[in-house]
């Protein structure tokens, strides 16, 4: 495969995974695999430069902001942190900081991991304005009314609380004998039990009704500030702060400037953290000087001055007892396995994903062998290996579709099967419910259980049978009242105002993830000019390559699909792109470089601002610098500058070029 294929396609599966995490709070991944790919990915992309973009999940921080709250702009971005699961990353990671430092006895601090939902306070003169939570890192949700209900986290600070504004970072969490307590509950009233606490607190954070948010047991622990004058010059002296203002913290903490001592308490934590009342899925190290951690920085996903050393997923071992198989929207077949139950971290196991048959292989596995399984995710496990091999039936590709009996077809250079058969139930469904999804047409009310009564009923056969359905057809659904069967037309109504851009992800255009269907809408702007582009006209979009171009073109080629296009035109689809709004890129293709002391701003914030506005911070002025941003005593760099005779600002005029 050809190293951009490779990096486009794995950018597509991360950013699946992202969405599920984020978004759904149903990942199917553990974090190692997550991570595994992540690696993989920015492994090509520094190996082939060209083929990195802004887009790249390596570049920006994954997930997206619910549409139930209001969105909120973070100051400071929610950076996450990089991962490591051995002793060898962190030594490493160790190492390219005392080489930036230029010293290796600096004092770092290592702290409890909770895996809990991250949120932003923010403290107008030591009283609570709003609440946030991570979102995409650089947009989040508004869910002040349901932290609020939170007992842990102050409505006032107390003691000498800094003045103006404070944004104080955490996690919110759930203690796991009360994850228990509520899942008893629930099966008492014979309702779906939450998987794991992580889960749970982020579901009851996006309730809607605050009142039921507040008898939930909800706990916060702060741990990192965003933006605000806060006195202190490490982040031992910060967290002692926290605790004056009336905060919890972390009560795991240890301080060292030795990396061999974090590898010693990292094993040795690992024993006695499930005694603790809450989860813990690794440890948080951190350069403790807040002046270094401004000289080391950060990347465009993640701060140089910290890392999170993760424990591995928990593993059981039990057998594979048959394999099944799953037909998706594209028609690839994937082969599941199922297993004798098995509990895993709490949660009881009876199916797992085998990906492709060309890991059925390298696992040589078959069924009725004893197997490992890895809790992916908490929800999907994965088989990692074979224990001992005790069955004699071989994993063999299906022959024909095992939903709709269709033919099997294999390419040559690809690993997956597909049911070439168009008309395949699985297909159609799993077509409609990408169609509906909330990062598509994003009609809410309409998943799995209401898609699988349309089309038991049979009411749907293509996507425009959607705009199609009517009070009668909704009413006569299971548990659908008047107002539930309002709700959902309401909302297929309000998606044909969706932009261009949703509608063409969603029509599932092979190749056409979210980002390359929003470049296609901004280039042609209307459904009839894209769908007349000529192959070369395609090619030329710089951000897409060959595949996608030749994709997109077969694609609106297809009888079928013109067909389809002209039955949503009739139901009143927008087929156009709004122009976009330019406030936020008004950086777009800049170089800036900072230099002195700002006076309102770190330099991490001030680095952070040029980028999400669509500029780039350099550390160094050159020829291509756009301009120089200087503060109070600006040496060299600024020299450097006026002999280039490159423009200078103020910190002033630049916060009033970003509309700050």
């Amino acid at each position: 495969m050809h190293p951009k294929e490779e990096i486009d396609a794995l950018k597509k599966q991360i950013n699946y995974h992202n969405n599920l995490y984020y978004n759904l709070d149903a990942p199917i991944l553990s974090d190692t695999q997550y991570d595994e790919l992540y690696r993989k990915l920015k492994d090509l992309e520094d190996a082939y430069p060209q083929f990195r973009t802004k887009n790249s999940p390596t570049q920006r921080i994954g997930g997206k902001a619910s549409k139930t709250f209001d969105q909120i702009t973070h100051a400071v971005p929610m950076m996450s942190l990089d991962n490591s699961y051995n002793a060898d990353d962190i030594r490493a990671w160790h190492e390219r900081a005392a080489k930036i430092l230029q010293k290796h006895n600096f004092e770092m601090v290592l702290e409890a991991k909770i895996d809990g939902v991250s949120c932003s306070l923010t403290y107008e003169n030591g009283q609570l304005v709003q609440a946030a939570s991570r979102g995409d890192g650089k947009i989040g949700e508004d869910i002040t009314a349901n932290v609020r209900t939170i007992k842990s986290i102050p409505h006032t600070l107390a003691g000498q609380s800094p003045q103006g504004r404070l944004e104080i970072r955490g996690e919110v969490y759930i203690d796991k004998n009360d994850l228990d307590a509520l899942n008893k509950i629930q099966q008492e009233k014979n309702e779906n039990t939450f998987a794991n606490t992580r889960n749970a607190a982020a579901g009851f954070l996006r309730h809607k009704n605050a009142e039921i948010v507040a008898a939930r047991p909800l706990k916060f622990f702060a741990h990192s500030f965003g933006t605000g004058n806060v006195p202190a010059d490490s982040f031992s002296a910060f967290i002692d702060l926290c605790k004056s203002w009336g905060f919890t913290v972390g009560p795991v903490r240890t301080k060292t400037t030795h990396i061999e001592d974090i590898i010693a308490f990292y094993n040795k934590f690992n024993e006695s953290r499930h005694q603790l009342s809450f989860d813990v899925d690794g440890l948080v190290v951190k350069v403790n000087s807040f002046q270094e951690q401004q000289i080391l920085g950060v990347t465009a996903k993640s701060p140089r001055w910290a890392i999170a050393f993760k424990y591995p997923a928990p593993q059981a071992t039990t057998t594979l007892t048959n394999v099944t198989f799953s037909v998706g929207r594209t028609g690839i077949i994937t082969p599941v396995a199922e297993l004798k139950p098995v509990g895993i971290g709490g949660v009881t196991i009876s199916n797992a994903t085998l990906h492709n048959f060309d890991e059925i292989k390298r696992l040589n596995v078959r069924v009725g062998d004893s197997v490992i399984v890895e809790r992916a995710g908490e929800v999907i496990p994965k088989i990692i290996k074979v224990v001992e091999q005790k069955g004699m039936q071989d994993i063999l590709p299906p022959i024909i579709c095992p939903i709709c009996g269709g033919k099997v077809y294999k390419e040559s250079d690809e690993v997956g099967y597909y049911c070439v058969n168009p008309s395949c139930p699985a297909q159609l469904r799993a077509r409609l419910l990408h169609f509906a999804s909330r990062d598509a047409m994003d009609i809410e009310g309409l998943g799995d259980a209401v898609m699988d009564q349309l089309l038991d009923r049979q009411f749907l056969t293509d996507f425009a049978d959607i705009y199609n359905l009517t009070f009668f057809h909704v009413l006569n659904l299971e548990n659908f009242k008047d107002k539930k069967a309002q709700n959902l037309l309401d909302a297929i109504e309000e998606s044909k105002n969706k932009p261009l851009s949703k509608l063409l992800f969603a029509l599932g255009i092979s190749f056409v993830g979210e980002k390359t269907a929003e470049i296609l809408a901004d280039k042609f702007r209307t459904l009839d000019a894209l769908k007349a582009a000529s192959l070369e006209e395609l090619q030329s979009i710089r951000e897409i390559g060959e595949i996608v171009s030749k994709s997109v073109y077969d694609f609106f080629r297809d009888p079928k699909v013109c067909e389809q296009i002209e039955l949503l035109r009739q139901a009143g689809l927008n087929f156009t792109q709004p122009k976009k709004e330019l406030s936020g890129n008004v950086l777009d293709g800049k170089t800036i470089v900072f230099t002195g002391e700002l006076q309102t701003l770190k330099r991490t914030e001030a680095e952070l601002l040029a980028k999400q506005y669509g500029g780039y911070a350099s550390g160094s002025v050159s020829k291509k610098t756009s301009f120089v941003v200087a503060g109070e005593n600006a040496g060299s760099k600024l020299r450097k500058a006026n002999e280039l005779d490159i423009p200078v600002i103020s910190e002033e005029e630049f916060l009033k070029m970003i509309g700050k």
